[in-house]
């Protein structure tokens, strides 16, 4: 990955918070956020949780129904 990428990648984590930024001379040191990940990990397992409910009745729908077709 090409230097510009990189930091375009890294400015954005900032930005988000996920990420801190310290430069020193010419070094950039990079320390991650735990507060914002864990958040962020809050989140996705809330999503996580409601998407692995939704599918599951999916998949009782579909069984349901091809057990109706059966019967027929």
């Amino acid at each position: 990955m090409a230097l510009p990428s990189f930091m375009k990648h890294i400015r954005f984590l900032e930005s988000s918070g996920l990420v801190r930024t310290r430069k020193n001379g010419r070094v950039r040191t990079c320390a991650i956020d735990r507060k914002q990940f864990d958040a962020a990990e809050a989140w996705f397992s809330e999503q996580r949780a409601l998407w692995e409910g939704r599918a599951d009745r999916l998949e009782q729908f579909v069984i349901n129904i091809q057990e109706k077709e059966k019967a027929k």
